[in-house]
């Protein structure tokens, strides 16, 4: 993160963001940057750090419940209003009207967010790995999404969410760190044999039995350990209420506040998939497509790598925003 200046900013609901910024062309928009779970604003580095070069201004928050941002345990204080509100007090704070917004993994979904609450705000959106998923207002069950998904793809795409959204979720995952580090980043069938398994998460987590050989990047032992360090220090309670605040319909409250039409999106949206990622699919943002809710939509060609492709394909990402920043927004 050496070109970015670090910050910090208390917002008006009293949570304090640290977060990262480089100055640039203020004719531009500014690219905020929104990491996913369970990363921080550095996961972002190798991926920001070249797009400087584009002279777009750039702001990388730590996300509510990470690194150096508060971390409440409350799913209620993590609805997409309230965390919106919280980005726009710092991009307003940095001196920025407009924003392309940008996001992984859950910050690809707030990212989306960002401009479903504040499309006067947001002139652009690119999302990385999680397609765009419209706020539908409806009361979600998991259950029914556990089965709809096992029915259309063959597995479920929430069957981690059991263990991810449970009481005993976050102590299980901080004990068994660095268990849960290897099927975050295992080779290509991992994300299939842990995440979309019923109970195959918790049962490695808490018994360890099945050997998982790490995607390249992650054999990197300095990147291992910080990770370990970071959530043995921090725990996963405040990260695991980003799933809570789902299950427990606290997002689906706050959706039911979006005015009618907020769902289309009537700027330029790029999606950025990736052919290794087996639980984020392009296919889930069909149906936004077929009604019409993203007429800017461009999809990049997909790129080889799983779920963590700003760690290991990074310069493929730059690649694909840069091209289309270019087209998009270039003075």
């Amino acid at each position: 993160m050496d070109i970015f200046e670090k910050k910090i900013l208390k917002t008006s609901r009293g949570y304090t963001y640290t977060y990262y910024v480089a100055d640039g062309d203020k004719s531009l928009p500014a690219l905020v940057f929104q990491h996913g779970w369970p990363d921080h604003a550095e996961t972002f580095k190798d991926v920001a750090g070249p797009l400087h070069s584009t002279k777009h201004p750039i702001i990388i928050p730590d996300m509510l419940g990470y690194d150096g941002t508060s971390k409440p345990t409350n799913p209620a204080e993590y609805k997409w209003d309230a965390m919106t509100n919280d980005l726009i007090e710092i991009i307003s704070a940095e001196g920025y009207d407009k924003v392309i917004s940008a996001g992984h993994d859950w910050g690809s979904i707030c990212a989306a967010r960002l401009y479903n609450y504040h499309p006067d705000r947001v002139v652009g959106l690119v999302l990385l790995n999680v397609a765009y998923i419209a706020p539908t207002r409806e009361h979600f069950d998991l259950d029914g999404a556990h089965a709809f998904t096992k029915d259309v793809f063959g597995n479920s795409l929430f069957s981690y969410w059991y263990l991810f959204a449970a009481d005993d979720g976050a102590a299980i995952m901080k004990d068994n760190v660095e268990r849960l580090y290897n099927v975050m980043h295992g080779t290509a069938d991992t994300m299939e044999r842990f995440f979309s398994t019923p109970n195959a998460m918790k049962d490695y987590l808490l018994n360890g039995r099945q050997e998982i050989q790490l995607r390249p990047y992650a054999q990197d032992e300095k990147f291992k350990k910080d990770f370990s360090d970071r959530f043995r220090r921090d725990g996963f309670e405040a990260p695991q209420c980003w799933y809570k605040a789902v299950v427990s319909n606290y997002q689906s409250q706050a959706e039911q506040q979006l005015p009618e039409g907020a769902e289309k999106v009537t700027v330029p949206v790029l999606y950025i998939g990736c052919k290794d990622d087996g639980l984020c699919r392009p296919e889930a943002m069909y149906q936004s497509i077929q009604a019409g809710l993203l007429p800017q939509l461009e999809q990049a060609d997909m790129i080889d790598a799983a779920h963590w492709v700003m760690y290991e394909q990074p310069a493929k990402v730059v690649e694909r925003i840069e091209d289309w920043l270019q087209r998009n927004f270039a003075k």
